[in-house]
């Protein structure tokens, strides 16, 4: 099962050329807050009215999961989500997409711009990279009901401003029928979601996307 920080990366990228959709400060807080989600998912910390909480220090298997459980432990006087997406978005692009590359679901290619050399991750299947904006799109469209996972990364997709493109030329009523999906979140993952676009909007207007 595709991880929820894998598929924002892929959200968050272009399907053919792997380059951002968003600005860098935007897609490194989307995959923070989706690397959270992530441990809300495994049961590992808890959300609640802005602040996150370690439950299960041993419940993530995954590396990525692990590396950002052992930054939470070792702040444990931290526990507001603002801070910890400001300091999760540091890694989370890189890491990643390190991840993917080791899945074989991207590969690094170095461009030159401007005199300057970065690194981007090119989607080694067209198909695969596509897949969660083609599933998330057409299920909305057609005014299906989301299992969790994927009502957090719609939610995710609006908290970014990702929802432009995946709901493109929509009808007013699939933007109504996201609405009401969203509410009915559980709670943690709707905190998550609003101090993800808090965090988002106050990057917009400090200058900084």
């Amino acid at each position: 099962m595709p991880l929820l920080a894998d598929e924002f990366f892929l959200l968050a990228h272009h399907d053919v050329t792997g380059r951002a959709r968003l600005h860098p400060r935007a897609v490194g807080l989307g995959l923070a807050s989706a690397v959270l989600a992530e441990l809300v998912t495994a049961q590992a910390v808890v959300v609640d009215a802005g602040h996150v909480w370690v439950v299960d220090p041993t419940a993530p298997a995954d590396a990525l999961g692990r590396s950002a459980l052992r930054l939470l432990l070792d702040e444990p006087e931290h526990t507001s989500v603002r801070v910890w997406l400001t300091v999760l978005s540091e890694r989370a692009p890189d890491h990643v997409a390190q991840r993917l590359t080791a899945a074989g679901v991207v590969r690094p290619e170095q461009v030159r711009r401007l005199m300057r050399t970065r690194t981007i991750h090119v989607p080694v299947d067209i198909n695969l990279a596509a897949w969660p904006w083609a599933r998330l799109s057409l299920r909305l469209r057609r005014m299906e009901p989301l299992d969790e996972p994927d009502l957090f990364l719609a939610g995710l997709a609006v908290a970014t401003g990702l929802d432009t493109y995946l709901l493109d030329g929509a009808e007013p009523e699939v933007v109504r029928h996201l609405d009401v999906l969203l509410r009915a979140l559980r709670p943690a993952l709707r905190d998550l979601l609003g101090q993800t676009g808090a965090a988002v909007g106050n990057a917009v207007l400090s200058g900084r996307t």
